[in-house]
Protein backbone atom coordinates (compact mmCIF):
# COMPACT_ATOMS: atom_id res chain seq x y z
CA UNK A 1 0.00 0.00 0.00
CA UNK A 2 2.85 2.37 -0.83
CA UNK A 3 2.73 5.84 -2.31
CA UNK A 4 3.03 5.30 -6.06
CA UNK A 5 1.22 8.29 -7.55
CA UNK A 6 1.62 12.05 -7.31
CA UNK A 7 -2.13 12.55 -7.18
CA UNK A 8 -2.70 11.41 -3.58
CA UNK A 9 -0.93 10.73 -0.31
CA UNK A 10 -1.13 8.02 2.33
CA UNK A 11 -2.80 4.67 1.79
CA UNK A 12 -3.75 3.80 -1.77
CA UNK A 13 -7.28 5.22 -2.09
CA UNK A 14 -10.01 2.59 -1.76
CA UNK A 15 -11.77 4.19 -4.73
CA UNK A 16 -8.74 3.33 -6.89
CA UNK A 17 -8.58 -0.22 -5.54
CA UNK A 18 -12.25 -0.82 -6.25
CA UNK A 19 -12.15 0.72 -9.74
CA UNK A 20 -8.99 -1.10 -10.86
CA UNK A 21 -9.48 -4.56 -9.37
CA UNK A 22 -9.31 -7.48 -11.76
CA UNK A 23 -9.52 -11.22 -11.35
CA UNK A 24 -6.08 -12.86 -11.12
CA UNK A 25 -6.83 -16.50 -10.38
CA UNK A 26 -7.80 -19.21 -7.92
CA UNK A 27 -5.56 -19.19 -4.87
CA UNK A 28 -7.06 -22.21 -3.09
CA UNK A 29 -9.57 -24.91 -3.98
CA UNK A 30 -12.01 -26.39 -1.40
CA UNK A 31 -11.41 -29.89 0.01
CA UNK A 32 -13.86 -31.29 -2.55
CA UNK A 33 -16.67 -29.98 -4.70
CA UNK A 34 -19.61 -31.31 -2.71
CA UNK A 35 -22.10 -28.86 -1.13
CA UNK A 36 -20.81 -27.51 2.17
CA UNK A 37 -17.15 -27.64 1.13
CA UNK A 38 -15.25 -24.37 1.59
CA UNK A 39 -11.79 -22.83 1.81
CA UNK A 40 -10.85 -19.32 2.97
CA UNK A 41 -11.45 -17.06 5.99
CA UNK A 42 -7.78 -16.21 6.44
CA UNK A 43 -5.02 -13.63 6.21
CA UNK A 44 -2.38 -12.84 3.58
CA UNK A 45 1.15 -11.68 4.35
CA UNK A 46 4.38 -11.13 2.43
CA UNK A 47 7.33 -12.61 4.31
CA UNK A 48 10.41 -10.60 3.37
CA UNK A 49 12.72 -13.15 5.01
CA UNK A 50 11.32 -16.13 3.14
CA UNK A 51 10.60 -14.00 0.05
CA UNK A 52 7.20 -15.58 -0.36
CA UNK A 53 3.55 -14.91 0.29
CA UNK A 54 1.76 -16.59 3.17
CA UNK A 55 -1.98 -17.23 3.25
CA UNK A 56 -3.99 -18.86 6.03
CA UNK A 57 -7.30 -20.64 5.56
CA UNK A 58 -9.68 -23.10 7.16
CA UNK A 59 -10.89 -25.98 5.01
CA UNK A 60 -14.43 -27.12 5.75
CA UNK A 61 -16.70 -30.02 4.79
CA UNK A 62 -20.32 -30.75 5.60
CA UNK A 63 -20.18 -34.49 5.02
CA UNK A 64 -19.70 -36.51 8.19
CA UNK A 65 -20.49 -33.46 10.35
CA UNK A 66 -16.85 -32.42 9.85
CA UNK A 67 -17.28 -28.63 9.54
CA UNK A 68 -14.06 -26.55 9.84
CA UNK A 69 -11.53 -29.33 10.28
CA UNK A 70 -8.14 -27.58 10.16
CA UNK A 71 -6.18 -24.33 10.27
CA UNK A 72 -3.72 -24.26 7.39
CA UNK A 73 -0.84 -22.04 6.28
CA UNK A 74 -0.02 -21.89 2.57
CA UNK A 75 2.91 -20.33 0.71
CA UNK A 76 3.38 -18.89 -2.76
CA UNK A 77 6.09 -17.28 -4.86
CA UNK A 78 3.71 -15.30 -7.05
CA UNK A 79 0.79 -14.59 -4.70
CA UNK A 80 -1.64 -16.53 -6.86
CA UNK A 81 -0.74 -20.23 -6.79
CA UNK A 82 -0.36 -21.63 -3.26
CA UNK A 83 0.98 -24.84 -1.74
CA UNK A 84 0.40 -26.16 1.78
CA UNK A 85 3.21 -25.24 4.18
CA UNK A 86 1.77 -26.31 7.52
CA UNK A 87 -1.54 -27.57 8.85
CA UNK A 88 -3.14 -28.08 12.23
CA UNK A 89 -6.08 -30.45 12.44
CA UNK A 90 -9.07 -29.71 14.63
CA UNK A 91 -8.07 -32.67 16.81
CA UNK A 92 -4.52 -31.36 17.22
CA UNK A 93 -5.80 -27.92 18.20
CA UNK A 94 -8.24 -29.46 20.69
CA UNK A 95 -5.46 -31.51 22.27
CA UNK A 96 -3.04 -28.57 22.46
CA UNK A 97 -5.62 -26.20 23.98
CA UNK A 98 -7.51 -28.64 26.19
CA UNK A 99 -10.78 -27.43 24.61
CA UNK A 100 -13.53 -29.33 22.87
CA UNK A 101 -13.59 -27.63 19.49
CA UNK A 102 -16.45 -28.35 17.11
CA UNK A 103 -15.17 -26.21 14.26
CA UNK A 104 -12.52 -23.70 13.17
CA UNK A 105 -13.42 -20.54 11.27
CA UNK A 106 -11.55 -17.24 10.69
CA UNK A 107 -7.74 -17.32 11.09
CA UNK A 108 -5.05 -14.64 11.42
CA UNK A 109 -1.26 -14.96 11.28
CA UNK A 110 1.18 -12.40 12.72
CA UNK A 111 4.84 -12.32 13.75
CA UNK A 112 5.68 -10.75 17.11
CA UNK A 113 8.27 -7.95 16.84
CA UNK A 114 9.27 -8.66 20.46
CA UNK A 115 9.69 -12.44 20.60
CA UNK A 116 10.02 -13.20 16.89
CA UNK A 117 7.43 -15.94 17.36
CA UNK A 118 4.55 -16.60 15.01
CA UNK A 119 1.05 -15.96 16.38
CA UNK A 120 -1.76 -18.01 14.86
CA UNK A 121 -5.22 -16.82 15.92
CA UNK A 122 -8.09 -19.27 15.36
CA UNK A 123 -11.82 -18.69 15.70
CA UNK A 124 -13.12 -21.80 17.44
CA UNK A 125 -16.61 -23.10 18.21
CA UNK A 126 -16.48 -23.95 21.92
CA UNK A 127 -20.21 -24.36 22.53
CA UNK A 128 -21.38 -27.26 24.65
CA UNK A 129 -23.63 -28.63 21.91
CA UNK A 130 -23.10 -29.32 18.23
CA UNK A 131 -25.01 -26.75 16.18
CA UNK A 132 -24.46 -26.31 12.46
CA UNK A 133 -22.73 -22.96 12.12
CA UNK A 134 -22.06 -22.76 15.86
CA UNK A 135 -23.49 -20.34 18.40
CA UNK A 136 -20.65 -19.84 20.91
CA UNK A 137 -17.33 -18.80 19.38
CA UNK A 138 -14.06 -17.53 20.86
CA UNK A 139 -10.54 -16.72 19.64
CA UNK A 140 -7.67 -19.08 20.48
CA UNK A 141 -3.97 -18.25 20.14
CA UNK A 142 -1.23 -20.69 19.13
CA UNK A 143 2.46 -19.67 19.02
CA UNK A 144 5.54 -21.21 17.39
CA UNK A 145 9.13 -20.37 16.56
CA UNK A 146 8.71 -21.71 13.03
CA UNK A 147 5.70 -21.86 10.75
CA UNK A 148 6.16 -25.60 10.51
CA UNK A 149 5.66 -25.83 14.28
CA UNK A 150 5.48 -27.23 16.86
CA UNK A 151 2.64 -24.96 17.98
CA UNK A 152 1.89 -24.22 21.63
CA UNK A 153 -1.44 -22.99 22.92
CA UNK A 154 -1.61 -19.67 24.78
CA UNK A 155 -5.28 -20.29 25.47
CA UNK A 156 -8.32 -18.25 24.56
CA UNK A 157 -7.32 -14.60 24.18
CA UNK A 158 -10.75 -13.24 23.24
CA UNK A 159 -13.47 -14.81 25.37
CA UNK A 160 -17.16 -14.42 24.70
CA UNK A 161 -19.42 -13.51 27.59
CA UNK A 162 -19.45 -9.72 27.69
CA UNK A 163 -22.45 -7.57 26.91
CA UNK A 164 -21.80 -6.90 23.22
CA UNK A 165 -19.94 -10.20 22.63
CA UNK A 166 -22.00 -12.45 24.87
CA UNK A 167 -21.95 -15.40 22.50
CA UNK A 168 -19.23 -14.64 19.94
CA UNK A 169 -15.80 -12.98 19.89
CA UNK A 170 -14.28 -14.20 16.64
CA UNK A 171 -13.22 -13.65 13.01
CA UNK A 172 -10.60 -11.01 13.69
CA UNK A 173 -8.68 -8.67 11.41
CA UNK A 174 -5.36 -8.09 13.19
CA UNK A 175 -2.44 -5.76 12.38
CA UNK A 176 0.45 -4.12 14.24
CA UNK A 177 0.60 -0.34 13.78
CA UNK A 178 3.30 1.72 15.53
CA UNK A 179 3.99 -1.25 17.80
CA UNK A 180 0.38 -1.57 18.95
CA UNK A 181 -1.62 -4.64 18.07
CA UNK A 182 -5.08 -3.76 16.75
CA UNK A 183 -7.87 -6.30 16.43
CA UNK A 184 -11.26 -5.63 14.83
CA UNK A 185 -13.42 -8.65 15.54
CA UNK A 186 -16.96 -9.93 15.15
CA UNK A 187 -18.95 -9.39 18.35
CA UNK A 188 -22.38 -10.98 18.68
CA UNK A 189 -24.54 -10.32 21.71
CA UNK A 190 -27.23 -12.44 23.35
CA UNK A 191 -29.84 -11.14 20.89
CA UNK A 192 -27.54 -12.16 18.02
CA UNK A 193 -26.82 -8.60 16.99
CA UNK A 194 -23.57 -8.59 15.03
CA UNK A 195 -21.22 -5.61 15.26
CA UNK A 196 -17.48 -4.93 14.88
CA UNK A 197 -15.59 -4.51 18.15
CA UNK A 198 -12.05 -3.44 19.07
CA UNK A 199 -9.36 -5.10 21.15
CA UNK A 200 -5.77 -3.87 21.60
CA UNK A 201 -2.55 -5.39 22.89
CA UNK A 202 1.12 -4.62 23.41
CA UNK A 203 2.33 -8.18 22.90
CA UNK A 204 -0.40 -10.00 20.97
CA UNK A 205 -1.06 -12.31 23.93
CA UNK A 206 -2.85 -10.23 26.55
CA UNK A 207 -5.69 -8.36 24.88
CA UNK A 208 -7.88 -5.56 26.24
CA UNK A 209 -11.40 -5.25 24.89
CA UNK A 210 -12.16 -1.59 24.13
CA UNK A 211 -15.82 -1.88 23.13
CA UNK A 212 -18.08 -2.07 20.13
CA UNK A 213 -17.69 0.34 17.22
CA UNK A 214 -20.28 2.78 16.00
CA UNK A 215 -20.30 3.35 12.25
CA UNK A 216 -20.50 6.99 11.21
CA UNK A 217 -21.63 7.72 14.75
CA UNK A 218 -24.51 5.22 14.73
CA UNK A 219 -24.94 1.77 16.22
CA UNK A 220 -25.11 -0.46 13.13
CA UNK A 221 -25.16 -4.22 12.74
CA UNK A 222 -22.70 -5.58 10.19
CA UNK A 223 -19.62 -7.79 9.80
CA UNK A 224 -16.33 -6.54 8.38
CA UNK A 225 -13.25 -8.54 7.42
CA UNK A 226 -10.09 -7.30 5.78
CA UNK A 227 -6.83 -5.58 6.60
CA UNK A 228 -5.81 -2.52 8.61
CA UNK A 229 -3.26 -0.07 7.18
CA UNK A 230 -1.40 2.92 8.56
CA UNK A 231 -2.84 6.06 6.99
CA UNK A 232 -1.90 9.71 7.44
CA UNK A 233 -5.15 10.35 9.32
CA UNK A 234 -4.89 7.16 11.40
CA UNK A 235 -5.61 3.44 10.94
CA UNK A 236 -7.51 2.65 7.75
CA UNK A 237 -9.54 -0.54 7.36
CA UNK A 238 -10.17 -2.01 3.90
CA UNK A 239 -12.05 -5.15 3.02
CA UNK A 240 -15.53 -6.57 2.74
CA UNK A 241 -18.66 -5.87 4.70
CA UNK A 242 -21.85 -7.90 4.94
CA UNK A 243 -25.04 -6.73 6.58
CA UNK A 244 -27.26 -9.61 7.67
CA UNK A 245 -30.67 -9.78 9.23
CA UNK A 246 -31.11 -11.78 12.44
CA UNK A 247 -30.02 -15.32 11.53
CA UNK A 248 -33.07 -16.74 13.32
CA UNK A 249 -35.48 -15.03 10.94
CA UNK A 250 -37.13 -17.25 8.36
CA UNK A 251 -35.98 -16.27 4.88
CA UNK A 252 -37.17 -17.77 1.63
CA UNK A 253 -33.71 -17.68 0.05
CA UNK A 254 -31.85 -19.47 2.87
CA UNK A 255 -31.73 -23.20 3.59
CA UNK A 256 -31.08 -23.72 7.31
CA UNK A 257 -29.11 -26.80 8.37
CA UNK A 258 -30.91 -27.30 11.69
CA UNK A 259 -33.11 -25.60 14.28
CA UNK A 260 -30.23 -23.31 15.24
CA UNK A 261 -31.09 -21.37 12.08
CA UNK A 262 -27.59 -20.08 11.44
CA UNK A 263 -27.69 -18.39 8.06
CA UNK A 264 -24.92 -18.37 5.50
CA UNK A 265 -24.04 -16.61 2.28
CA UNK A 266 -27.23 -14.60 2.00
CA UNK A 267 -25.84 -11.13 2.64
CA UNK A 268 -25.01 -8.40 0.14
CA UNK A 269 -21.23 -7.90 0.20
CA UNK A 270 -19.73 -4.45 -0.21
CA UNK A 271 -16.15 -3.34 -0.62
CA UNK A 272 -15.60 -0.82 2.19
CA UNK A 273 -12.95 1.38 3.71
CA UNK A 274 -13.17 3.01 7.13
CA UNK A 275 -11.03 5.46 9.06
CA UNK A 276 -10.67 3.74 12.43
CA UNK A 277 -11.05 6.08 15.41
CA UNK A 278 -9.60 4.03 18.26
CA UNK A 279 -10.43 6.55 20.99
CA UNK A 280 -13.99 7.34 19.95
CA UNK A 281 -14.65 3.74 18.84
CA UNK A 282 -16.08 4.84 15.51
CA UNK A 283 -15.67 3.67 11.94
CA UNK A 284 -15.88 6.64 9.58
CA UNK A 285 -16.82 5.65 6.05
CA UNK A 286 -14.23 6.57 3.44
CA UNK A 287 -15.72 4.49 0.64
CA UNK A 288 -18.45 1.86 0.17
CA UNK A 289 -19.59 0.15 -3.02
CA UNK A 290 -21.31 -3.15 -3.89
CA UNK A 291 -19.01 -6.05 -4.65
CA UNK A 292 -19.83 -7.30 -8.12
CA UNK A 293 -18.63 -10.57 -9.61
CA UNK A 294 -15.81 -10.15 -12.12
CA UNK A 295 -15.09 -13.83 -12.62
CA UNK A 296 -16.93 -16.99 -13.59
CA UNK A 297 -16.27 -18.41 -10.11
CA UNK A 298 -18.60 -16.00 -8.28
CA UNK A 299 -22.33 -16.37 -7.79
CA UNK A 300 -24.13 -13.49 -9.52
CA UNK A 301 -26.49 -12.69 -6.61
CA UNK A 302 -24.20 -13.79 -3.76
CA UNK A 303 -20.65 -13.55 -5.10
CA UNK A 304 -18.76 -13.98 -1.84
CA UNK A 305 -18.79 -14.16 1.94
CA UNK A 306 -17.55 -11.28 4.06
CA UNK A 307 -14.08 -12.77 4.53
CA UNK A 308 -11.26 -10.88 2.79
CA UNK A 309 -7.62 -9.90 3.18
CA UNK A 310 -5.32 -7.53 1.28
CA UNK A 311 -1.54 -7.45 0.92
CA UNK A 312 0.97 -5.30 -0.99
CA UNK A 313 3.03 -7.22 -3.55
CA UNK A 314 6.53 -5.67 -3.66
CA UNK A 315 7.58 -7.97 -6.49
CA UNK A 316 5.09 -6.68 -9.05
CA UNK A 317 4.07 -3.38 -7.46
CA UNK A 318 0.44 -4.30 -6.99
CA UNK A 319 -2.13 -5.01 -4.30
CA UNK A 320 -3.57 -8.51 -3.96
CA UNK A 321 -7.00 -9.02 -2.47
CA UNK A 322 -8.33 -12.45 -1.50
CA UNK A 323 -12.02 -13.29 -1.14
CA UNK A 324 -14.01 -16.43 -0.32
CA UNK A 325 -16.33 -16.83 -3.29
CA UNK A 326 -19.47 -18.91 -3.80
CA UNK A 327 -19.24 -21.03 -6.94
CA UNK A 328 -22.30 -20.40 -9.16
CA UNK A 329 -22.38 -23.85 -10.76
CA UNK A 330 -21.68 -26.07 -7.76
CA UNK A 331 -23.67 -24.13 -5.16
CA UNK A 332 -27.14 -25.64 -5.01
CA UNK A 333 -28.72 -23.09 -2.63
CA UNK A 334 -27.83 -20.45 -0.03
CA UNK A 335 -27.09 -22.19 3.25
CA UNK A 336 -24.32 -23.66 5.41
CA UNK A 337 -24.33 -27.04 3.72
CA UNK A 338 -25.43 -25.88 0.29
CA UNK A 339 -22.54 -23.80 -1.06
CA UNK A 340 -19.13 -24.58 -2.54
CA UNK A 341 -16.52 -21.88 -1.90
CA UNK A 342 -13.06 -21.12 -3.28
CA UNK A 343 -10.39 -18.61 -2.31
CA UNK A 344 -10.01 -16.21 -5.23
CA UNK A 345 -7.38 -13.53 -5.71
CA UNK A 346 -7.84 -10.12 -7.30
CA UNK A 347 -4.99 -7.84 -8.31
CA UNK A 348 -4.82 -4.05 -8.38
CA UNK A 349 -1.85 -2.72 -10.42
CA UNK A 350 -0.20 0.41 -8.99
Amino acid sequence: MREQHSFWRGVTPPQYIYANRRFAGIALEPPNFEPGSWIGAGKALYDTERKEFLLTARPRKAEGDVRGFAANIYRSRDGVSYDLLAGLSKETVSEASGLTIHSIEGTQLMKSPLSGKWHFYLSVDTGEDFVWGGVYWETLLLVADQLEGPWKSEGVVLHNGGTYDAIQARDSSIEILDGRWLCIYKAIDAERRERPALATSVDGIEWSKRGVFTTDGEDQTHFVSGSIFSGISGPVFMGLEIQLSDSRDDRDDVVYADDGKIGHGGGNPHFVSYLVDVKALNLETLFRAPWTALSEYEHERHPCLGYSTLVFDPLKNRILMYIEALDPKLTRAIGLNETVERQLVYEIPL
